[in-house]
C-alpha cells in the first residue's frame, strides 16, 4: 500500500515557547516544506516508514536540549483512510524514534512506542507527542506504523510535556520517553526518564498545570497512592510534583464527567534555582497552593533549614517552612518582639535580652512592619544575625521590601508567614489558615474593612474576652492598645477553624487555667453563651470569604490532600 504522497506531508521543526512558561526565548525555527520520507525500510505491507532527521536538524535538536534541558517531537496525524485488520478491529497508528540508521522492522519491536486507536477521529486530525530519553543521544529519526491511511500535518520539536490538552483546535496526547497508549489516563510513570526525580541546586522536579472544563465546582485526580481534591478556580492549577508522595505515576479520574480539559506536567522555572550572595540559600519561591504546604516532604526541599514558597493566589504572600524552632526563631523572634510584643514594640532586643523568650510557633508580617525593623537596625547600626540578613536579602529581593540607592529600606508589598516542621500536622493545617488569613488581611483593604465592620459590632462582652486572652496568655503578650493588631488576631481566630467548631472552640479556651485565673468574668461569660458571639460573626465572615475567593473558615487553599 502506499502510506504516505508527498502532498500529504509537510515537515517542519519547531521550538516554540509553548504550554511551558519555562521554555527558551532562544527558540529556532526550521522551515523544510519538501521534506520527505528516508528509503522506506520495511516493506509497505506491514505499514512502518521511518523518517530521518537530516544533520542540520539533528545538530539544532541538540542545540534545543542543551539550551532547556529536554525535548520532545510532536506529531500531527489526519486518518485518511481507516482499516482495520480481521485480528483487530480498532484500527491503530504506533509512532516512536529509532536509533541507528540501518534500523530495520525487527529492531524496533522492543523500542517504546505511542499508540492511539483511529476510529474516535472520523477524519479529525490529532497530535501525539514523545518526549526524549534525558542524558542519551538524540535518535536518528521516527517512524510510524499503521495499517491506515494517514497524513501528517506538522511535526514540532518543543519542550517536554506529558498529559492531555483539549484546548486548542486539535487534541493533544503526550508521552513519556517509555511511550504508553491513549486509554483515559495520564501516564506519568516514565517522567523521571525526562526530567529530574529529585530537587536540587542542579534542577528540579517538574510541575503539573490542570486546567478545568468550567470554572466552578470541583475535581479529584488520583495518582501515587494519594487523591487530590481541587477546588476549581478561574485560573488553572499548578501544582509542583515535589509536593507529591508519588508524582511519577499514572493520573487517573474517579469522576470521569470532571475530566479536566487539559493536564500537562512540565518542567519547572529555571528561575527557581536562584540563589542568595552566599549562594547556599534559596531565593525565588515555588508559587503554590498553601494546601500542599501542610505535608510537603522535607526531602524535596531545596535547601536544609527552609522552603520557600508564595501564595499562587495572592502576589507577594511569601511562606516560610522552617525545620525547627529555633531556626525559625533565628529568623522571626526579635521581629516578633518589635512588632508585636507588649512593653517590647519598636525596640530591637539584643541576643542576651532575647534569650529565654518566646516569639511564636508560627509568625506573619507585613510589608511596611518589616521595613521599619530593617530601616531601624540599619540606622541603628544593630547586629542582625544570619537568618534575618538572609530574610533581608529574601524579601528584597521578592519585592516586600525595597532598598534604596542610599541604603534605606522601605516597604514594597507583600507579606511573610512563618511555620515550622516541628509542629504536628494537625497543628500546621491550622497554622497554615491563621496565618493564610493574615496575609490576605495585609494585602486587601476590602477585607480589613469588612473586618472592622465587625469587630466594631460584635457584643462587647464576647469581645472583652478575646482582647484580655490576648493580653494575659503569655505565649501571645499582644499589645491590646494596637488597633490594628486586635483586628487582625480577631478575626484569624474567628477564621482558623471551620464554623461549625468556632463556638466549642472559645469555649473549652474560656475553660482554660489561664483564663479562668486571668479573665474568670469575662471567660465566664464565653461559657454562659455558649461562644455564640464568636460563632455569628465567624460565619458572617465565612460567607464573605467564601462568595469572594471560594475559601472558608478554617480553609486557605483550594487543593486538599
Amino acid at each position: 500500500m502506499r502510506f504516505f504522497k508527498k502532498s500529504f506531508f509537510l515537515f517542519s521543526l519547531i521550538s516554540l515557547f509553548l504550554l511551558s512558561a519555562c521554555a527558551s526565548k532562544s527558540a529556532f525555527l526550521l522551515d523544510i516544506p519538501d521534506f520527505y520520507p528516508s528509503e522506506v525500510i520495511a516493506s509497505s505491507s506491514e505499514g512502518v516508514r521511518f523518517f530521518s532527521f537530516t544533520a542540520d536538524q539533528k545538530a539544532a535538536i541538540e542545540n534545543f536540549v542543551e539550551k532547556n534541558g529536554d525535548a520532545a517531537l510532536m506529531v500531527q496525524y489526519t486518518p485518511i483512510k481507516v482499516k482495520t485488520s480481521d485480528v483487530d478491529q480498532n484500527a491503530s497508528l504506533s509512532f516512536g524514534f529509532f536509533y541507528t540508521t540501518d534500523s530495520k522492522t525487527a529492531e524496533i519491536q522492543n523500542l517504546p512506542v505511542v499508540t492511539e486507536t483511529l476510529q474516535k477521529y472520523d477524519g479529525a486530525s490529532f497530535a501525539l507527542s514523545f518526549c526524549f530519553e534525558k542524558n542519551k543521544k538524540i535518535p536518528q529519526g521516527f517512524f510510524v506504523k499503521t495499517a491506515s491511511k494517514v497524513r501528517i500535518d506538522s511535526a514540532q520539536i518543543l519542550r517536554a510535556f506529558i498529559g492531555h490538552d483539549f484546548s486548542g483546535e486539535v487534541p493533544v496526547f503526550a508521552f513519556g520517553p517509555n511511550g504508553g497508549t491513549n486509554n483515559g489516563t495520564d501516564d506519568f510513570s516514565g517522567a523521571s526518564l525526562a526530567f529530574n526525580s529529585i530537587n536540587s541546586r542542579e534542577g528540579l522536579m517538574p510541575t503539573i498545570t490542570i486546567k478545568f472544563r468550567e470554572t466552578n465546582g470541583s475535581q479529584k485526580i488520583a495518582l501515587g497512592g494519594e487523591v487530590l481534591y481541587i477546588r476549581r478556580n478561574e485560573m488553572p492549577v499548578e501544582i509542583p510534583t515535589a509536593a507529591l508522595k508519588s508524582p511519577f505515576s499514572v493520573v487517573t479520574y474517579p469522576d470521569e464527567a470532571q475530566y479536566p480539559q487539559s493536564v500537562l506536567l512540565m518542567s519547572s522555572n529555571a528561575k527557581l534555582i536562584t540563589f542568595s550572595s552566599s549562594q547556599k540559600n534559596v531565593l525565588v519561591p515555588i508559587k503554590v497552593d498553601p494546601g500542599l504546604i501542610i505535608k510537603w516532604p522535607r526531602n524535596n526541599w531545596r535547601g536544609n533549614d527552609y522552603e520557600l514558597f508564595e501564595w499562587d493566589r495572592f502576589q507577594g504572600v511569601l511562606f516560610f517552612d522552617v525545620s525547627t524552632y529555633a531556626i525559625q526563631d533565628d529568623f522571626f523572634r526579635r521581629l516578633a518582639f518589635f512588632v508585636e510584643k507588649a512593653g517590647y514594640k519598636g525596640r530591637l532586643l539584643s541576643d542576651s535580652e532575647l534569650k529565654g523568650k518566646h516569639g511564636y510557633n508560627a509568625h506573619d508580617y507585613k510589608a511596611d512592619d518589616l521595613a521599619r525593623f530593617f530601616e531601624k537596625a540599619r540606622i541603628e547600626q544593630f547586629p542582625l544575625n544570619e537568618k534575618e540578613l538572609l530574610l533581608k536579602e529574601i524579601l528584597a529581593y521578592n519585592g516586600v521590601i525595597q532598598i534604596l540607592s542610599n541604603g534605606e529600606v522601605v516597604a514594597g508589598s507583600g507579606a511573610v508567614i512563618s511555620i515550622s516542621q516541628e509542629s504536628p500536622v494537625y497543628l500546621r493545617t491550622t497554622f497554615i489558615a491563621h496565618e493564610g488569613w493574615h496575609g490576605i488581611f495585609f494585602i486587601d483593604e476590602d477585607f480589613r474593612n469588612t473586618v472592622a465592620s465587625l469587630y466594631y459590632t460584635i457584643d462587647p462582652d464576647t469581645l472583652a474576652y478575646l482582647r484580655r486572652y490576648f493580653q494575659v496568655t503569655p505565649t501571645l503578650n499582644y499589645d491590646v492598645n494596637d488597633d490594628y493588631l486586635m483586628k487582625n488576631e480577631f478575626m484569624a481566630y474567628l477564621l482558623q477553624r471551620p464554623v461549625s467548631q468556632t463556638a466549642q472552640y472559645f469555649v473549652d479556651m474560656a475553660k482554660r487555667d489561664h483564663s479562668q485565673q486571668l479573665a474568670k468574668r469575662q471567660a465566664d461569660y464565653i461559657i454562659s453563651t455558649g461562644g455564640a458571639g464568636f460563632e455569628g460573626a465567624a460565619r458572617l465572615l465565612d460567607e464573605y470569604v467564601s462568595d469572594r475567593w471560594n475559601l472558608n473558615a478554617g480553609r486557605v487553599w483550594l487543593i486538599t490532600r
